[in-house]
């Protein structure tokens, strides 16, 4: 299996192939707030993984993880009656998760953002992006619990710093998306 290669926003925008596309993945806001207000009324998170384990080499590098430390990953895909949008993935360093920002190791099913956009101290770095074809472990992943077959999925990451402590949201738009 192939690794995924995130690119800086300036070096892939141009692949892109659809405009309105271009648009969520570059949408800072929340996800779930977006769907709202494109009149999806019945959106949902499902928690597919949530458990310690070792990041991916990447992400470790990303988040300044040590080699053979842990982290909390939560996955999720995001969907409503009307199609499934997102897969996502978050990494918690464990520092992270001290502190009133305990609550993030605790959210369930409830968006990440409704934490992270609610906290004045939230920093959010510039997206990189990530186009996934079928031999790439990513979009395997992502196959896995949403049962897409399309031939390329789009991914932003970003990485968030809440009171300076850091996590990682990797996210995967499906292509119902391109329908809204």
């Amino acid at each position: 299996m192939k690794s995924s290669t995130w690119r800086p926003v300036k070096l892939l925008h141009q692949s892109i192939p659809r405009p309105e596309l271009y648009e969520w993945l570059l949408h800072k806001g929340s996800f779930m707030q977006r769907l709202k207000h494109h009149g999806v009324k019945s959106a949902r998170i499902d928690v597919v993984s949530h458990a310690l384990q070792q990041p991916t080499l990447d992400e470790r590098k990303i988040l300044c993880i040590e080699p053979r430390l842990l982290a909390l990953v939560r996955e999720v895909v995001i969907s409503s009656d009307e199609g499934v949008w997102m897969f996502a993935r978050t990494v918690f360093p464990l520092p992270t998760l001290t502190g009133a920002e305990r609550q993030l190791a605790h959210l369930k099913n409830r968006a990440l953002g409704s934490k992270l956009f609610k906290d004045p101290t939230m920093q959010r770095s510039e997206f990189e992006l990530a186009s996934l074809t079928p031999e790439m472990a990513w979009y395997e992943k992502v196959k896995c619990f949403t049962a897409t077959n399309a031939s390329q999925l789009w991914a932003r990451r970003s990485l968030f710093h809440i009171k300076n402590k850091p996590l990682l949201l990797s996210e995967v738009f499906l292509p119902a998306i391109q329908n809204l």
